[in-house]
């Protein structure tokens, strides 16, 4: 029997009354594993193939383990009641599907991925806001790192800051490759302060200070560096489409 920490971010249907979770754990990174009966009413584990359920999972060995029991740590159950919230949690799930191969162990990536769903669910901090501070380092945990701080090229202060989405760097605008496109100066200067911010607490994110939108630029933007270098985040688009159709 093994046993692992892990996060439920994916179900599939198999069979008349079961599903194959796709688990992000902290012992060996992303695995999969069939649940039995769990569509049953009142199956007894039905919880454990719930969306961003936190448990201790039990998995029988085998090319296909099988979840033989579980002990629930956290559901975070308040980020389903706010539709921004659940969709800031649902690209967090779609981020550790598509850039973590399977059996590959990310501790640090995993341990960030509580904190920010502890974010989503139970602080004060705006969906946005904790989403962009998680991306910004779960990409330098994968190996796709952004890098904000002086010109690439000659090492100087930009005035007018140009993001190269190849290379997730910045250049200043003497230097700046064809395809870079400007950042405002507002989103340049946030990515500089998440990068120094090791959680982004409701004080923290009170003493910045920063218009929501700058938020949003940078999400848009990580998700275009993505894009461009691996594959796209679904669920980000559609958060962003969220707070656009909100503001009308």
């Amino acid at each position: 029997m093994l046993k692992f920490n892990a996060l439920m971010i994916k179900s599939v249907d198999y069979a008349d009354n079961d599903k194959i979770l796709t688990l992000f754990s902290l012992e060996q990174g992303v695995i999969s594993a069939k649940i039995r009966g769990v569509k049953k009413a009142g199956a007894k584990l039905k919880f454990a193939a719930e969306p961003f359920c936190f448990a201790e999972y039990m998995l029988t060995e085998g090319r296909l383990k099988s979840v033989a029991n579980a002990s629930l740590i956290d559901s975070f159950y308040p980020l389903r009641e706010d539709l921004f919230r659940y969709y800031a949690a649902g690209t967090v799930a779609e981020f550790i599907r598509k850039f973590c191969p399977e059996n590959v162990v990310h501790a640090a990536l995993f341990l960030k991925t509580v904190r920010v769903l502890k974010d989503f669910a139970y602080t004060a901090v705006p969906a946005y806001a904790a989403l962009l501070h998680y991306l910004a380092a779960a990409t330098k945990e994968i190996g796709y790192s952004l890098r904000f701080g002086g010109c690439a090229c000659c090492g100087a202060t930009p005035s007018r800051p140009f993001f190269d989405f190849t290379e997730g760097n910045v250049c200043c605008e003497s230097c700046r490759k064809e395809g870079s496109a400007e950042m405002s100066r507002g989103t340049y200067e946030l990515f500089q302060a998440l990068s120094e911010t090791e959680e982004l607490t409701e004080e923290a994110f009170s003493r910045y200070n920063i218009d929501r939108v700058y938020y949003e630029k940078g999400l848009r933007l990580i998700g275009r560096y993505l894009r461009t270098v691996a594959e796209p985040l679904d669920s980000l688009t559609q958060l962003l489409g969220l707070y656009g159709a909100a503001d009308k």
